[in-house]
């Protein structure tokens, strides 16, 4: 049978990490805070390379993850826009080489149905 995952807060994480940073020691802070020192350890490592940031708490993220999350939304945004920019560019190069001819003032249709159908009622 497994035993349920033990959680501890942020503040007593960093509470225990400013006892041992006062100079008390690691035994000392894992009796009075009930904890084994060996859990003392992890977190020590986790403060000595991110600080209060290596305890986020419950369901907040390091704002270094979240900023790679938006920074990834927005790379793929322009890809996807640039994509669409160079599509457009190639739509408008090709009108301005081939024209489209307009048919107003009594001029032919645009379409060959169009041709047909003027043909017909003149007859």
């Amino acid at each position: 049978m497994l035993v349920p995952r033990q959680k501890y807060s942020r503040e007593l994480k960093i509470a225990c990490m400013r006892e041992l940073d006062s100079g008390k020691g690691m035994a000392e802070t894992a009796r009075q805070y009930q904890l084994s020192p060996k859990r003392l350890e992890t977190w020590k490592g986790e403060w000595r390379a991110k600080g209060e940031l290596g305890f986020p708490g419950k369901g907040a993220r390091p704002q270094a993850r979240l900023d790679s999350e938006r920074i990834a939304v927005l790379e793929r945004k322009i890809g996807q826009q640039t994509m669409e920019i160079d599509f457009l560019k190639k739509v408008l190069r090709r009108f301005k080489e081939h024209p489209l001819g307009v048919g107003a003032n009594g001029g032919s249709g645009s379409t060959s149905k169009s041709r047909k159908r003027a043909k017909r009622r003149q007859g």
